[in-house]
């Protein structure tokens, strides 16, 4: 009986030796992880301010001007001919008074116009742009 005891007891504390074991190797592989990680966040941090300062030096306007002239490209004002203003146009839809302006990029509120992007007219508009 006794033996059964000892053979027990050090099973038990066998598992429970092993459960420690793992629980800290698992620890150690959650740090490694942790490290990885924030390195990945730090290079993305440094990525991400480099391509801010290129996209900060290629939109200045002193670059822009320099990349003009090394291209000769002559950049110039329009002339007051050259300037067209568009007037907002009134137009009557369904009874009801809807504004539209020239290019026709703002509708009035139609219900059935939800569905317009089904239709071939659309279809046919869109392939000649």
């Amino acid at each position: 009986m006794k033996f059964f005891k000892t053979i027990i007891s050090l099973s038990c504390i066998t598992v429970l030796a092993l459960l420690y074991v793992h629980q800290q190797i698992e620890l150690v592989k959650m740090s490694y992880s942790l490290e990885q990680r924030e390195k990945k966040l730090k290079d993305m941090l440094d990525h991400n301010e480099s391509l801010g300062y290129n996209i900060g030096n290629l939109e200045s306007p002193s670059r822009l001007e320099q990349t003009l002239i090394a291209r000769n490209i002559d950049v110039a004002f329009p002339k007051r001919g050259d300037v067209v203003k568009v007037a907002r146009l009134n137009r009557a839809v369904n009874g009801r008074e809807a504004y539209l302006n020239a290019a026709g990029s703002e509708k009035g509120l139609n219900l059935l116009g939800l569905f317009e992007f089904i239709s071939p007219a659309r279809e046919a508009q869109a392939k000649e742009k």
